[in-house]
């Protein structure tokens, strides 16, 4: 269709305000049958930005958002310089130079991005989550630009990371035994390296700690009633451990400790070694901020105490700034080099 032969892109040319709501997009738009792919079509073109947490309209069909941000002004102000600046790959196909508003409102994410590509001399392969956070310090930010990368012609082969499955079993056990330690990881990329790499090599160790096994706890539907409980009891051993490794957050000690509250027969307790490592490996980087909005910090009498007093102060204040050190931080190639 073309900015040019889209109608609702005319009307917003002359639209007074930078923001508009579905309702009045409607109004505005002249064939309402083509609403949604309008919509959709400035939304690729960066001149619509979705206000997310404006939800959606509930159509499942074409879902839109309930607010938009207008970003028409300034896309003939970008010089293609700037773009042309930026590592030869984002520019390679003419994707931003064709859509100069997707480079405003991507800036700091495309510069990054370019920064790494131009750095980086590394072979080492990681999963999304895990290289996003190597990037830019933040595991989701790859998983929000997924769609302006294939605009741009960026693919994981490119990124050096490859996609956690979707489907997968909820635990790896290779040897059932009367008596097994077992690891449970909150998050779905390091159970899968962990699994992946007990299952490629053998490994049974894990920062010099014996493990039979690693499991999936899914986030927060490990602390489901009675469902941690009820696996355990499904494994039939005599004498089982369990150690816990998720995020290192408000949220991931506050599903540590509904666990434990859960199925407090099974003694559970923390995986130390991870979380040492993980401390160890965020020192020298900015954190991201928590999705968490609930402004309540766990309860941490008991936790805290099995830290060294560095690392007490550096959770507390993790805790207090309601930042999230995740556990994507401990990548493929850093697991690799400690399971044995």
């Amino acid at each position: 269709m073309g900015k040019r032969g889209n109608t609702l892109y005319k009307a917003l040319q002359e639209f007074p305000g930078k923001r508009i709501t579905l309702e009045k997009l409607g109004r505005l738009c002249s064939d309402p049958a083509q609403l949604s792919e309008q919509i959709k079509e400035l939304d690729d073109k960066g001149v619509l930005v979705p206000i997310k947490s404006s939800g959606t309209n509930g159509n499942h069909k074409n879902p839109l958002f309930m607010r938009y941000t207008i970003c028409i002004e300034n896309t003939i102000q970008v010089s293609p310089d700037e773009i042309y600046a930026l590592h030869p790959r984002l520019s390679a196909n003419g994707y931003l130079l064709r859509n100069r508003m997707q480079f405003v409102n991507n800036r700091a994410f495309l510069c990054r991005l370019s920064e790494w590509l131009t750095d980086y001399k590394g072979n080492d392969v990681m999963s999304r989550r895990e290289r996003s956070f190597s990037i830019f310090g933040d595991e989701k930010s790859l998983d929000n630009h997924l769609r302006l990368l294939e605009y741009m012609g960026i693919s994981g082969d490119i990124l050096k990371f490859y996609e956690t499955p979707e489907q997968c079993f909820s635990d790896y056990i290779p040897v059932r035994k009367k008596q097994m330690s077992l690891l449970v990881c909150e998050n779905k990329d390091i159970w899968f390296n962990i699994r992946r790499l007990m299952y490629e090599s053998g490994a049974c160790s894990l920062f010099d700690t014996q493990i039979d096994g690693v499991i999936f706890g899914q986030g927060n539907d490990i602390t489901g009633n009675d469902k941690f409980r009820s696996y355990a009891q499904y494994l039939g051993a005599d004498d089982v451990s369990f150690l816990y490794c998720g995020d290192i957050d408000r949220a991931g000690f506050d599903i540590f400790l509904r666990l434990c509250k859960a199925a407090e027969e099974l003694h559970i307790e923390l995986f130390l070694p991870a979380y040492q490592k993980m401390l160890e490996l965020s020192r020298n980087i900015q954190l991201p901020d928590s999705e968490d909005r609930r402004c309540i910090i766990p309860e941490m009498s008991e936790i805290l105490p099995v830290f060294q007093a560095d690392e007490q102060k550096q959770i507390t204040q993790i805790l207090q700034d309601n930042k999230r050190l995740p556990q994507e931080i401990l990548s493929y190639p850093i697991l690799a080099d400690n399971m044995r």
